[in-house]
């Protein structure tokens, strides 16, 4: 096979900001005249939350794909939502809580990936709050009608701090309780009366800056406050029960909706009632409301869904909050005006999907990953018309790592304990558990597979380092050779003539390359670079992969050639090279804030920067099949990431054809 999966790299979200530039070597314009075609995905359903909502009915949360962690977001009375703007040089973080002139408290995080404290102001005006420290995690809580504001500070000290803030964002560190080294805020009153934690037990900070423990139920050792009201009467928990402190700080136990204790108490209106969550039968939670008098009612999820809590409630006793599937990914925001009248307020962020493509065979057929519903990353199959298929519907801790002509896909099902094993898919779809050679039966996995049937991976014991292993086409497995004093490998890829390349030694130290007898010789690696690894190869005898931080090809003859990479990259390696010796590969500009780029390169070694679907600029190419085309994944712009296929040759003026 042509292409292989690079072994040492594991894909992660970066930052969506910034474009290509290139140069260094002979290249091309980004993307010219080069078609991008996105691949199906299975719809997931979007994670939402309300966090705060005040008399008016506007509400705050933030909302979440597997892509884009979080997503702050105001709703409107009617349900309609925007996104909260940050400013360049800002990710969005968090929205927490929001007063009754429309101030909203919460985080995002900085150009060093650094959660901070802000406050968004009734225009969508932004501003950062004041701490003590700027390498530690800080995030404003909670928000007054007098603009004061609570949150949690890092100190320098590796611990956090509550903190206020007053109308001038003046900030002052909150007191500890004795014998505690770091607190939380967590809610303010009109007065400027703040609860939270300190240490592992439930605190007040009066207007006076005194602190005052608030008493567990009596067996307990752990509380939390997480609500007061203006009154002073604060809400939260006390081990796993529901509590309320009276301001005297007599405390007492919330019931609940069934046997099962457990429960929390998250917010009070000034009506002194209160809405939080409680257990009910099943081991499931249900959203819920105490009246003045501690009688509770459960106000139900949505339809279909199996979990919910309150987390704000308003004077006018309308809660916030949250509703979730019982078997499927994705919390949704909504909105409780009475028990069981629910309003689903995730209904205002589309379904997104998340997939990635990691190798081409030369009929078309793709193999990667994608999110199914329930959140879990399935191995999946794509025909070259686009047409997706789950390969393993009812079973998760798969994966597929290669296929070849005829169809046949190689993977791994991961198990407990590192006891992964190798695995084939027939074209039928059976699954077949490949056997382990002898004195190397703990774990297996497998990277590449030729027209042939044969395979190739690794093959490892309990202790020790794997084996670089080929199985032959009825199953049967055997070690390969390894250079003198390397005592583990992998095999990364086979041609159809059945010459294989792979890495041995400490982390992938050698480049290697096996011939049709199973001989073993090096590649040579650049100059001064001590780690090389060979990813794929063609039948010609050329083989790609990476040396040090380069993208590097050999020929047949063993000669090693640096491929260039765009200006100003730290990182690139090889991913695949087809039947002409055109080549995969990708780039980590190595810059916060800066995308990864997907590569293209010519047999002459001209490079093309290749395009990202509309919106989006994160890209990266894993494979490519003998004739050219490569796949991989790209970022749209809105939260999604998704397999992507590169065709060979395509329309004329390069705009993306969208599969269907």
């Amino acid at each position: 096979m042509v292409r292989r999966k690079f072994l040492l790299c594991k894909f992660f979200s970066v930052l969506l900001l910034g474009g290509a530039m290139v140069a260094g070597g002979a290249q091309e314009a980004v993307g010219a005249s080069t078609p991008i075609v996105a691949l199906a995905t299975f719809p997931v359903d979007s994670d939402s939350h309300v966090t705060g909502i005040n008399d008016a009915g506007a509400m705050i949360g933030a909302y979440s794909t597997a892509v884009r962690y979080s997503i702050p977001v105001r709703w409107n009375s009617d349900g309609t939502a925007a996104r909260l703007a940050v400013p360049a040089g800002y990710i969005p973080g968090d929205a927490r809580a929001i007063n009754s002139k429309g101030f909203i408290a919460g985080s995002a995080y900085d150009e060093h990936k650094t959660k901070r404290p802000v406050l968004w102001h009734p225009d969508g005006s932004f501003a950062e709050l004041s701490t003590p420290d700027r390498q530690g995690t800080s995030e404003a809580t909670a928000i007054n009608d007098s603009g004061v504001v609570a949150g949690t500070v890092s100190t320098g000290a590796a611990t956090n701090r509550a903190a206020r803030w007053d109308a001038n964002g003046v900030m002052t560190l909150l007191p500890l309780a004795p014998g505690d080294s770091w607190s939380t805020a967590t809610a303010i009153n009109d007065a400027g009366v703040i609860v939270g934690y300190s240490g592992l037990h439930a605190v007040r900070w009066n207007l006076d800056g005194t602190v005052v423990p608030l008493s567990p139920l009596p067996g307990e050792i752990n509380s939390t406050a997480k609500g007061i009201n203006n009154a002073g009467i604060v809400v939260g928990s006390s081990g796993v029960r529901p509590v309320r402190w009276e301001p005297d700080g007599t405390v007492t136990l919330l019931p609940s909706l069934s046997e099962d204790p457990q429960g929390g108490a998250m917010a009070i209106n000034d009506s002194a009632v209160i809405t939080g969550f409680s257990g009910s039968l099943g081991g499931r939670h249900s959203a819920v409301v105490w009246n003045a008098q501690g009688a509770i009612s459960d106000l139900g999820t949505l339809p279909g869904h199996g979990r919910s809590q309150g987390t704000a409630i308003n004077s006018h006793g309308v809660v916030a909050g949250d509703s979730e599937p019982a078997s499927a990914r994705g919390r949704h925001a909504v909105r409780w005006t009475a028990p069981d009248r629910v309003t689903d307020l995730g209904r205002s962020f589309p379904k997104y999907g998340y997939a990635e493509a990691f190798a081409i065979n030369a009929r078309g057929q793709s193999i990667g990953e994608s999110f199914e519903s329930r959140g879990s990353l399935h191995p999946v199959t794509w025909t070259r018309a686009g047409v997706l298929t789950d390969l393993s519907p009812n079973v998760d801790r798969l994966t597929a790592t290669d296929i070849n002509a005829h169809g046949v896909i190689v993977g791994t099902s991961k198990r407990s304990k590192n006891r992964d094993r190798a695995i084939r898919w027939e074209r039928d779809g059976t699954v077949t558990t490949l056997k382990m050679p002898e004195n190397h039966a703990y774990r297996s996995l497998t990277s590449g597979i030729n027209d042939s049937g044969t395979i190739v991976g690794s093959a490892g014991p309990d202790r020790g380092s794997p084996r670089p292993t080929r199985w032959a086409p009825d199953g049967t497995p055997s070690l390969l050779p390894l250079p003198p004093g390397d005592t583990g490998g992998i095999a990364a890829a086979i041609d159809d003539r059945g010459v294989i390349v792979g890495s041995s030694g400490d982390l992938g130290r050698h480049a290697i390359r096996w011939d049709q007898e199973g001989k073993v010789s090096e590649l040579t690696g650049l100059p001064g670079e001590t780690h090389t690894q060979a990813v794929a190869l063609n039948d010609r005898d050329e083989v790609v992969g990476q040396s040090g931080s380069h993208p590097v090809r050999w020929s047949p003859d063993g000669r090693i050639t640096t491929l260039p990479l765009p200006a100003g990259a730290g990182y690139g390696s090889a991913t695949g090279i087809s039947g002409t010796g055109v080549v995969s590969g990708w780039c980590d500009p190595g810059v916060t804030g800066v995308p990864w780029l997907a590569l293209r390169w010519t047999p002459d070694g001209t490079m093309t920067v290749l395009p990202a679907l509309p919106g989006g600029h994160w890209t990266k190419a894993n494979g490519i099949n003998t004739r050219g085309d490569i796949v991989g994944v790209s970022d749209n712009g809105d939260g999604q990431r998704l397999a992507v296929l590169w065709p060979a040759s395509g329309n004329a003026d390069g705009r993306p054809v969208a599969i269907r």
